[in-house]
């Protein structure tokens, strides 16, 4: 007998698989990551991908002129053969074009409408961007945020030129009608791209990065010196809330209704105000009717009845150059919250007075009889790059002689 131990004999491979639950089973209660969606590769993958959020805020608008044209000319009582003219002058409006009517023609348009296109925009275009993004992405991304409110521009233009054959409205100029909604949504691009991305695109095109900063720099500026200006503006309307009761009494044709409606157009130009307080800030005037309206003097003419002119007294309190302090401090406490170097405070300068010019060009403008109205755009230009780029310097000078004080005392 021998005394070798018996050897089992092998079994077939997929049995012995079976018997253990090999890899021919699947097994339950274990969840499998979710593989990320493939990024798109071709132009027509690009476009897309991202035409929802770039249509969504160019819908959004269309449908809200839509209603409120609808709701207007229904409780006015007037025909709906002017609903296509309404929304046509409603979409260029909102996008700061000029309108022609019955031969007058505004320029001055509310600056609250194009604001809130520009952060609707903004927001679709950081949520399209949120992720990993490439060059091409980008351009698609611009064509269609650019190229959808271009066509429907052409659109509106087409809707005014119907109804000037039958009512009394004008076609507005243009160029001027298909570049503002242009611009408004191309600067909502602008702000929607996110920091990071505009460094990598910056180092990508051989462009210093500190660019790039300066342009964030001068944002934040910008924003504390038009939240600045909006408190004084707010407290001067405070001040002068007898003077609009005045400006109402010219008019006691309005009724309620028609209160209601200033209150409400008001609010539209509410950030042309503001803008209007920041010139007066930073030592320029307001303009309006053909006077000029300063920290210095002001200029005694008839004001519309609107709320917002309530702000201006018929004559300049002695103290009133006091608010010339204001941007000072607002600028310093920034500066030194954030030092700058001075070639970054000249950058940041320089931005701020491209900006400044931006929203002077969008918040002046002439308003019929009245003529011009609003914060001359180069002159806000200027005297923002200079406010900015002293007290940069005057920060960053007395920094300096603090620290090569400190070095000497220590040494």
């Amino acid at each position: 007998m021998s005394t070798t131990p018996s050897q089992r004999p092998r079994q077939p491979e997929a049995r012995r698989q079976s018997r253990r639950g090999g890899s021919t089973r699947k097994i339950t209660g274990i969840k499998r990551t979710a593989q990320p969606d493939a990024a798109p590769a071709t132009t027509q993958e690009r476009l897309r991908h991202y035409a929802p959020n770039a249509l969504v805020p160019n819908l959004a608008v269309v449908l809200g002129v839509i209603a409120v044209c609808f709701a207007v000319i229904l409780v006015g009582g007037w025909s709906l053969t002017y609903l296509p003219g309404a929304v046509g002058e409603a979409w260029l409006a909102l996008h700061g074009v000029p309108l022609r009517i019955d031969g007058v023609t505004l320029s001055a348009m509310p600056l609250l409408p194009v604001i809130g296109v520009v952060a609707v925009v903004a927001a679709q275009v950081r949520k399209s961007t949120a992720g990993r993004v490439s060059v091409l992405d980008l351009l698609a991304l611009l064509g269609l945020v650019l190229g959808a409110p271009l066509v429907l521009s052409v659109v509106a233009l087409f809707m005014v030129f119907d109804a000037s054959h039958v009512y009394a409205v004008e076609m507005p100029p243009v160029a001027l009608a298909l570049m503002c909604p242009v611009i408004v949504h191309l600067v909502g691009f602008v702000l929607g791209v996110r920091r990071v991305v505009w460094r990598a695109l910056a180092k990508r095109c051989g462009v210093p990065v500190e660019a790039v900063d300066a342009a964030a720099s001068a944002a934040r500026l910008s924003t504390r010196l038009f939240a600045a200006a909006g408190l004084v503006y707010l407290a001067a309307l405070a001040l002068g809330y007898n003077r609009f009761s005045e400006l109402l009494a010219q008019y006691p044709q309005l009724g309620a209704g028609g209160t209601v409606a200033l209150l409400l157009l008001s609010v539209l130009y509410l950030p042309n105000a503001v803008i209007a307080q920041l010139a007066l800030m930073l030592g320029g005037s307001f303009i309006y009717g053909g006077a000029d309206v300063s920290v210095f003097a002001a200029s005694n003419v008839p004001y519309p009845p609107l709320p917002l002119f309530a702000a201006i007294p018929a004559t300049m309190p002695q103290w009133a150059p006091v608010v010339l302090v204001v941007p000072v401090t607002v600028l310093a406490l920034a500066f030194v919250a954030k030092p700058l170097r001075l070639e970054d405070v000249a950058a940041a300068a320089t931005w701020a007075a491209l900006f400044g010019a931006l929203v002077g060009v969008f918040a002046s403008g002439d308003a019929g009889a009245y003529g011009l109205v609003g914060a001359e755009p180069f002159a806000l230009a200027s005297l923002l790059f200079v406010w900015v780029a002293l007290t940069g310097a005057l920060v960053r000078g007395v920094a300096l002689v603090r620290q090569r004080a400190t070095a000497r005392s220590g040494s």
